[in-house]
């Protein structure tokens, strides 16, 4: 099977090579902050090559895959995902072992390869498999955060569906998760919850005012008189607590009856 698909990995790697941007390459690991290689692709660059290669048998997709994933290069990575929805509609249950096993998992480390994993493979799955949820619940209190944005964000599709309960119940401890791309994450789906059911994403919103800034920002994005609102509401909140606490810090004098007596009065 590997002797297979050694063709198809070297014209890959040969079309990317041809078309690699040094100049891009170092703005791309700068902007995506990723760990891994780049040649300097742009994505639909990278969407016409998986197209190129949507005749692989599904096991021939994963041994591909695989091969990409491992190869320490960005794009390459970026190109196995994309091959995988090659597949979106033969996506069931063994698709989501193969993307959700450890070794697999744990070589997300940016966050384009995590929404489109979640956006387009993972969530797409997770629509269609509500038993898959208890899954999810346990990725949301993952100690790795990028998999604890996979969690949020694989909620994209629920929201399409109008359901949107269990991006509720994550976002009720992700909305202060200490990592700056989950906070963003979880705001992006409340944002996105918000286009289904405003009411309820308002009310949650007014309820967890104090989320992560970011969060918050990501989730009042397209409700700018609310957002206006939320930030007032949080400024007096803040102003008042100063104000107790500066009370609180006062010295308090305590005068004995003694004292007092002793105390002389002059007047003019």
């Amino acid at each position: 099977m590997f002797m297979a698909i050694m063709p198809a990995l070297d014209q890959i790697r040969g079309e990317m090579f041809h078309l690699k941007n040094a100049k891009l390459a170092e703005n791309y690991k700068k902007y995506l902050k990723s760990p891994y290689n780049f040649y300097g692709l742009r994505v639909p660059q990278l969407r016409k090559i998986a197209k190129k290669y949507n005749n692989l048998s599904i096991s021939e997709t994963f041994n591909l895959f695989d091969e990409l994933w491992n190869s320490g290069n960005h794009e390459e990575m970026c190109l196995a995902l994309f091959l995988l929805t090659n597949h979106k509609k033969q996506f069931n249950l063994e698709f989501w072992d193969f993307l959700t096993n450890e070794k697999r998992l744990n070589k997300f480390k940016s966050w384009d390869h995590v929404d489109e994993a979640s956006s387009h493979t993972l969530g797409v799955i997770l629509a269609d498999n509500p038993q898959l949820n208890t899954e999810i619940k346990k990725f949301s209190e993952s100690k790795n955060p990028w998999i604890r944005r996979i969690s949020i964000i694989s909620q994209c599709q629920n929201i399409k569906k109008g359901k949107i309960q269990l991006t509720i119940l994550l976002a009720e401890k992700l909305c202060n998760d200490e990592d700056i791309y989950v906070q963003k994450g979880t705001g992006w789906m409340l944002r996105e919850a918000a286009k289904k059911n405003p009411v309820q994403i308002k009310e949650f919103i007014k309820i967890h005012k104090n989320m992560k800034p970011w969060c918050l920002s990501y989730a009042t994005e397209k409700m700018p008189d609310f957002k206006k609102l939320m930030k007032e509401q949080l400024k007096q909140e803040q102003e008042t607590k100063a104000q107790k606490q500066e009370q609180n810090s006062k010295p308090v004098i305590n005068i004995s009856a003694e004292d007092i007596s002793k105390i002389k009065y002059f007047k003019n």
